[in-house]
């Protein structure tokens, strides 16, 4: 029998891929003590949808989906068994991988300018 997942919807992704832009896994699947993340999630199988206010996930979600049954993350098969010791694989999209290393390049460059950037101030202040 596989071990439970909880999957639940990240919202602060949603408020962060709308303000940024951006196209990051909006849910979040936890199974034996990992997290893993998605853009698309199939469930097979029985599942229960939980609504605990009172005692909310580790995460502070206080809704989410609990099964035992396999999952299927953007296409890709995901579950783990009992008898396992690894925990569930996780999966990342091509896109998600380009995404982010645009991001990184973005961040890199922007800090090179700000050097550059200073360097001609000291260069011109020099100058004079």
């Amino acid at each position: 029998m596989n071990k439970i997942a909880r999957i639940h919807v990240n919202q602060h992704v949603i408020k962060a891929n709308a303000k940024n832009g951006e196209n990051n896994p909006i849910f979040t699947i936890k199974q034996g003590g990992s997290n893993t993340y998605a853009h698309n999630v199939k469930v097979k199988g029985e599942m229960e949808l939980v609504y605990s206010p009172d005692k909310p996930l580790s995460c502070g979600a206080k809704v989410w989906i609990e099964t035992r049954g396999e999952i299927e993350l953007d296409g890709k098969i995901a579950h783990t068994s009992s008898q396992s010791q690894t925990s569930t694989v996780s999966v990342q999209p091509t896109t998600q991988l380009a995404i982010n290393l645009n991001k990184s390049l973005k961040e890199f460059l922007s800090k090179k300018r700000k050097k550059i950037k200073n360097k001609n101030k000291l260069s011109a202040c020099l100058s004079r």
